[in-house]
């Protein structure tokens, strides 16, 4: 249909999606997406609306506003916005948008996770680009997309972005990747911080804050979790004892192999082996 309101020229367009109850509870869902042309004097500015929403600037120059800050949107960057949060956006002489205005489950935890890595600006990504472009085409042209499929259609434009983010693609990043491959391979040998560190060509401290940025824990909790994983395996596929496997999975001796599992299971690795054997 044709909205209307300040700045918003004629030649756009939006459509309502209506969801259902199974959607709202289980799935990303969307609530409306639209093609603006705007003015200089497009400007939205809300309290709130329960959802968030990803914007597509392909011509021109916008800014959104939220918290105090502000950021300006060039051509063909992205924004997302938690809309359950004051804010405002509007356009900086005349602009072009792709948006949508989505939500669900876990829609909160996926954007903060995105969002904790600074602005989708002045970021390219041709994918999410195109999807967003293909969710109102359809749209468009054949009515509300099936829930199950814009669910797929949604994850894939988040996913896309959180990967991005968390992979800048540079060298360092790569580094960081093979260092946790190295770990993944050899879970049982002694790798120190400074061993590992020395595997990226990195200080042990830039290191560490490297490794914690792209893989999500500390290299050594990641490498505890990784041997943790390991002695799990064993305790349900072998007879091996727990001191046994201790060993074969790189730690210290079984006093220390004990107290990790507990700390991080609740359990012990004989109660862990036996309930696992009910």
């Amino acid at each position: 249909m044709r909205p209307y309101g300040r700045g918003i020229l004629p030649q756009s367009h939006i459509f309502l999606y209506e969801n259902s109850e199974f959607a709202q509870r289980a799935l990303f869902y969307a609530l409306c997406v639209g093609h603006y042309e705007c003015g200089p004097n497009y400007v939205v500015q809300r309290a709130n609306f329960d959802s968030f929403l990803l914007l597509h600037i392909v011509r021109g120059r916008a800014y959104w506003e939220q918290g105090g800050v502000r950021t300006e949107l060039g051509a063909d960057s992205f924004a997302l916005i938690d809309c359950y949060r004051p804010h405002q956006y509007g356009a900086i002489g005349s602009c072009e948008m792709y948006w949508i205005h989505f939500d669900g489950p876990t829609a909160r935890e996926l954007c903060d996770a995105i969002a904790a890595n600074g602005p989708l600006v002045p970021r390219r990504y041709d994918r999410p680009r195109r999807t967003l472009r293909d969710i109102f085409d359809r749209t468009a042209a054949q009515g509300p997309i099936e829930e199950a499929e814009m669910n797929r259609l949604i994850v894939n434009l988040l996913t896309e972005f959180l990967a991005r983010e968390g992979q800048s693609g540079s060298l360092e990043s790569e580094a960081i990747e093979e260092v946790r491959n190295f770990i993944l391979d050899n879970p049982a040998e002694d790798l120190p911080l400074e061993a590992l560190a020395r595997r990226a060509n990195l200080s042990p401290y830039h290191f560490s804050r490297q490794f914690k940025r792209v893989v999500g824990y500390a290299p050594h909790d990641y490498l505890i979790r990784t041997r943790l994983n390991l002695a799990k395996f064993y305790l349900l596929s072998t007879t091996d004892t727990v001191k046994e496997i201790a060993y074969s999975c790189g730690f210290a001796n079984e006093c220390s192999f004990c107290t990790s599992f507990k700390k991080h299971l609740g359990l012990t690795p004989t109660a862990f082996r036996q309930s696992k054997a009910k």
